[in-house]
């Protein structure tokens, strides 16, 4: 057994070494494995583990050798006996239940190189709303879990069909926490009995709960980067009768929103495709503009863990750009006495609290409510949400 997991070690090295951030990892990943068919199941699994693991570490050890920092890196996301871990260093299997902070000061006497304040790229632009950076930080060394959003009326149908199943779940209201890589597409049916949706990208439901209040059951609502939906459906079981539009840059994303509308019961909506990036001819106004611009994603990337470590200031400019050409764009589309609702699922201040003060000084909107919705301690994402109102 010895001789198999050193070749997953090598083979996990040599991705790490061909993989230079051009494409999503998990993408790279099944490329890589297609050159490779002798790869089984559990092979693969066990060396995306050991490259995800690598990840997880960030920026931190970037100068140490890359199997030095695959081997910490794992050591710090294990919490039972890892037979790579033990072949190499059997000590470390002693402390390997330990808490992550205890594993660290292990490592320091160690004199093992690891500094947490480097693990999280750009760490000086992080959100002045972030009260823990380092509990935030160190959350990135565990596999987030998997939440699903119970569609209304369904909540008793999803409770049963995971008992009957023996499947491990917590809930939250509509909100039920599962063991991610948990299969449940087979038990039950996405989008019309649930919708995976992380903890607090379901929390922006009480932004938008906010505003449907101030607007009315029959509020206009356009989300106008719409992508996959999920904010759109949001709103729609939260308040059924909206006069709904949804628009994104490319007709193939809106296509596939279409089926997902379909699955979901949601028939009356406008649909259409735009580029918020250049001004829009004068239009039909909103009471509710939702606009959950591109970003970096940082808040995200607990599940993405590779992209800490490709990630540039260049990037985060190019997305602060984007955000305030949409944001320009889009502000003459809200009614007198309509809101703005905006969010990100970032932890960067440029793409935040900035954005907001940007709004502030380039409109008449006024700031009603501003928010970071921490997830990390729940083993969620940490995304940000505001909304704006313009008076009458």
């Amino acid at each position: 057994m010895k001789g198999i997991h050193l070749s997953y070690l090598q083979s996990a090295l040599a991705i790490l070494a061909q993989y230079h951030g051009e494409q999503p990892f998990h993408l790279f990943l099944k490329s890589y494995f297609r050159q490779f068919p002798n790869y089984g199941s559990r092979d693969r699994k066990r060396i995306s583990h050991l490259c995800y693991c690598y990840f997880r570490s960030g920026l931190a050890m970037k100068k140490s050798d890359p199997e030095e920092k695959l081997l910490t890196s794992l050591f710090l996301c294990s919490n039972v006996e890892d037979p790579l871990l033990h072949h190499f260093h059997p000590d470390w299997t002693l402390v390997i239940t330990q808490s992550i902070e205890q594993k660290i000061n292990f490592l320091q006497e160690k004199q093992v190189p690891i500094d947490v304040s480097e693990i999280f790229p750009l760490s000086s632009r992080l959100s002045p709303s972030l009260p823990h950076y380092r509990t935030f930080t160190l959350s990135h060394c565990h596999q987030p879990s998997l939440f699903v959003r119970v569609r209304p009326g369904k909540e008793e149908t999803v409770r049963k069909t995971l008992l009957q199943n023996n499947i491990p779940f917590t809930e939250e209201g509509s909100c039920f926490t599962l063991t991610n890589g948990e299969d449940v597409t087979g038990l039950l049916v996405a989008d019309r009995e649930i919708v995976v949706q992380d903890y607090s990208s379901q929390q922006t439901g009480l932004v938008i709960q906010a505003a449907l209040e101030t607007a009315g059951k029959n509020a206009a609502v356009w989300d106008c980067c719409a992508a996959s939906g999920g904010k759109s459906m949001l709103a729609f079981d939260l308040q059924p009768t909206i006069d709904l539009a949804v628009s994104d840059i490319r007709n193939a994303i809106l296509d596939n929103l279409e089926e997902r509308f379909k699955r979901a019961g949601i028939r009356q909506y406008r649909a259409f495709e735009t580029d918020l990036t250049v001004p829009m001819r004068p239009g039909k106004k909103y009471d509710i503009v939702i606009a959950d611009v591109p970003c970096s994603g940082s808040g995200t990337w607990g599940r993405t863990p590779a992209d800490m470590q490709f990630f540039t200031e260049g990037r985060l400019r190019h997305y602060v750009d984007l955000q305030r050409k949409i944001l320009t764009n889009v502000l003459s589309s809200i009614k007198p006495g309509g809101q703005l609702l905006y969010f990100t699922c970032s932890v960067y201040g440029d793409e935040n609290e900035q954005q907001v003060q940007y709004i502030q000084d380039n409109s008449f909107l006024e700031l009603k409510e501003m928010r970071l919705l921490e997830g990390y301690e729940k083993g969620a994402d940490t995304l940000f949400a505001a909304r704006f109102i313009l008076p009458a």
